[in-house]
């Protein structure tokens, strides 16, 4: 048995890490800067997903989270359709945050498990980063301080969000492309947890774009939370900083999830990075060229820079470019015409289709 791992943040990253190496025999301790795994609320994500696969190359179970997402009802400037998956596709909307059924809890049983030990409360500054031993991984998600203190280009996460019940019946996800704000607006539910958020990365939202986003969930989706905030922004980040956020290595510590850029482009969604980078980060504590060509493979360049330029794109054309865009292609969309446009804007880090999961198990 080798030294002891340190890994800075019990989210999926940092779980996925703790779980990986303790399984490979190396004593590991996990520092969480929160008093709870999964912080104070309860909400949903979404991604494509299939935890077959997740199961076979990662050796984690992660299907308690998890309820099918079939389908996704978006309103592209005054258009509004339901839009299905294409074929083979496997796509869940994910339970987050405080849950017991929520991703993050359902991690965390495992890594206690197979003997992880997590410390709450072990918020770590810049300069704690740059004394943790050498191999440490780091595994801060959003944190806008941990970007700050490894000198990482980042892009602000400015949102607007309130979290609350779902509803049977309703689309696991319904999102909104229309002038009130350059990125989207975006409700999300898994069973009995939801909630909406609406964000920019470029500048702040106005009053006004907020109002109106809300003003939108209620009349054409007859959607309202209380407890609207925009505590994202205060301390929230996203790896966008740069035309190349990919990164395994910050000096002698590994970096995993957000922090290491493992997310889509796109759409900034970031579970399925999250497990992919984590299980990389491991590897490269055990070796590094085997952890850097799994992390690589995860995010290849002919993945990440045509996403990166499509979302570079969609910050700078203006609405009158960008309605007749969307909503023609809203429009013509079907799964089986126009398969691979859906998977393009979706795909994330690291995912592999049905057909071509792998089988086993553990991990290995």
């Amino acid at each position: 048995m080798g030294s002891e791992v340190i890994i800075a943040g019990a989210g999926l990253a940092g779980l996925t890490a703790g779980i990986t190496l303790a399984r490979r025999g190396r004593a590991v301790t996990i520092l969480e800067g929160r008093n709870r795994i999964g912080g104070d609320h309860s909400y949903a994500d979404s991604s494509y997903i299939d935890p077959q696969d997740i199961r076979g190359r990662f050796g984690l179970e992660i299907e308690e989270a998890l309820e099918p997402w079939t389908v996704t009802r978006i309103h592209a400037y005054g258009l509004c359709r339901e839009i299905p998956h294409p074929a083979g596709v496997s796509a869940y909307t994910i339970e987050r945050g405080r849950g017991e059924r929520s991703l993050e809890n359902v991690l965390y049983r495992q890594a206690l498990k197979e003997g992880v030990k997590v410390e709450l409360g072990q918020r770590l500054d810049g300069a704690a980063f740059k004394a943790l031993p050498p191999g440490s991984i780091l595994a801060t998600g959003l944190d806008a301080a941990s970007f700050k203190a490894l000198d990482i280009p980042c892009r602000p996460f400015m949102g607007h969000m309130a979290t609350g019940k779902g509803a049977p019946g309703r689309p696991g996800v319904i999102v909104y492309f229309d002038e009130f704000c350059r990125e989207f607006g975006y409700y999300f539910q898994a069973r009995s947890a939801a909630g909406a958020l609406v964000f920019n990365v470029t500048e702040p939202l106005s009053t006004r774009q907020k109002e109106t986003f809300k003003e939108r969930l209620a009349r054409e989706d007859g959607i309202s939370f209380d407890g609207w905030h925009d505590r994202l922004g205060t301390y929230a980040a996203w790896p966008l900083g740069g035309w190349d956020n990919r990164r395994l290595f910050w000096k002698d510590k590994i970096l995993a999830g957000t922090l290491a850029g493992a997310v889509s482009p796109v759409l900034v969604f970031g579970v399925h990075g999250a497990l992919v980078s984590g299980h990389a980060a491991a590897l490269a504590v055990l070796d590094r060229r085997a952890g850097e060509a799994a992390f690589r493979a995860a995010i290849p360049a002919s993945y990440y820079f045509p996403q990166l330029l499509f979302r570079k794109m969609r910050e700078t054309l203006p609405h009158a470019v960008l309605a007749p865009l969307i909503r023609s292609v809203v429009a013509a969309y079907h799964p089986s015409r126009f398969p691979y446009l859906m998977k393009f804007v979706m795909e994330p880090p690291g995912f592999r289709s049905k057909s071509k999961s792998a089988s086993g198990g553990r991990g290995k």
